[in-house]
């Protein structure tokens, strides 16, 4: 349950503890790689929206969103 309330951030449904160990360690697992799968789409999101900010204003476009 200490893995999947790491990657939840938060206190895990109480309706899990149910699962046994392996069955939680595969769902804090899929819950870690959603979340890169999700960074990643976020981060190419954003990379394809600056094709629409002229090329001289992407640097600085970047700097202001963080990027």
């Amino acid at each position: 349950m200490r893995a999947l309330a790491r990657e939840l951030h938060s206190t895990p449904p109480a309706g899990l503890s149910s699962l046994d160990h392996d069955q939680l360690q595969e769902l804090a697992k899929s819950v870690a790689d959603a979340r890169h799968r999700q960074a990643a789409a976020l981060a190419a999101a954003a990379e394809k929206s600056l094709g629409h900010i002229p090329w001289i204003l992407r640097g600085p476009v970047r700097k202001v969103f963080g990027a």
